[in-house]
């Protein structure tokens, strides 16, 4: 999947911080969802290995505030966010792995208020 140069910093100051609250979190194999290798973990234990960080961050003063969200929480508000921004929806289906367009559409193409405002936005200027 393709991110930006800024996503990529981010997440190396997160593997970073990761590492300050524990030696642990900032080994190679601890990484969610692959080794630096490549070796991709078996998606049944990715939820529980994100429960157990996420409640070690949460133990840590820094990040005690950090709300509590899913792995599935955090794909499914990238899909929804990269919608509503008006990318195309076979971007996104490439971006999260879906073999058919038909699955990205009815799991993540719900009508949010803010795709609502911009329709009848687009609508009104096309007609004045």
């Amino acid at each position: 999947m393709d991110i930006d140069g800024d996503l990529c910093d981010q997440l190396r100051r997160f593997r970073a911080l990761r590492g300050s609250v524990s030696l642990d979190l900032a080994r190679a194999d601890s990484y969610i969802f692959a080794s630096e290798a490549g070796e991709i973990y078996n998606p049944k234990n990715i939820t529980a290995r994100w429960d157990v960080r996420l409640k070690a961050a949460q133990r840590t003063p820094l990040l005690a505030d950090i709300p509590r969200v899913t792995i599935k929480g955090l794909r499914h508000t990238h899909a929804t966010l990269l919608l509503e921004l008006g990318v195309h929806p076979k971007v996104v289906q490439e971006r999260l792995g879906h073999s058919n367009i038909s699955t990205t559409m009815n799991i993540y193409s719900h009508v949010t208020p803010t795709m609502q405002r911009d329709a009848v936005d687009r609508l009104a200027s096309l007609l004045s």
